[in-house]
């Protein structure tokens, strides 16, 4: 967070110890948020410098409630791997897309007030089979009236290793097994 080109207003840490899940953690650390704002950040992604920047700016210019970016993957031996077309989704929103698949990253810029009152993160099961649960949160937004914007480049890197079943702990590219 320290190179952030735009520094946060505050940062909270929710470790999951008691391995509870993602979507217990996230929801807990949602809980002491005080700030607009809200980005999460999971252990295998690591923001780019301008990323808070960069969605902060496009929240402003469109007045979206919810701004999502693209990953650079990188896979398990540190090489670029090329996006898969559901991690991150095409240059601009589509909410019939969103309703079946599951592509837009938990660390996004979504608007407190709205994480709080859909509820947080729940666990969802898409087209494809796999559950996960950012994609019921991003539904939920949407069913609450959110406005979403995409910022159709990349701001963070998505360390995936490739391995798991959908669902399942470990698990993060919603396929069935290695990519």
């Amino acid at each position: 967070m320290c190179a952030q080109t735009l520094q946060p207003i505050s940062v909270v840490v929710e470790n999951d110890v008691d391995r509870t899940g993602s979507a217990a953690t996230r929801n807990r650390a949602l809980a002491h948020v005080t700030t607009e704002w809200v980005t999460f950040l999971d252990s295998d992604d690591q923001l780019l410098p301008h990323h808070l920047e960069r969605l902060t700016t496009e929240a402003l210019k469109t007045g979206a409630d919810v701004v999502y970016p693209l990953p650079r993957v990188i896979g398990p031996n540190g090489q670029i791997v090329p996006r898969h077309h559901d991690w991150g989704g095409g240059p601009v929103f589509n909410p019939d897309y969103l309703r079946t698949n599951s592509h837009i990253p938990v660390n996004s810029l979504v608007r407190t007030e709205l994480a709080v009152k859909v509820g947080g993160f729940v666990f969802h099961r898409d087209s494809t089979g796999a559950v996960n649960d950012d994609h019921g949160f991003y539904l939920r937004l949407l069913e609450a009236g959110a406005r979403f914007a995409h910022v159709h480049e990349e701001t963070f890197l998505w360390h995936h290793h490739g391995f798991g079943v959908p669902g399942r702990d470990g698990n993060t590219s919603g396929q069935p097994s290695r990519w």
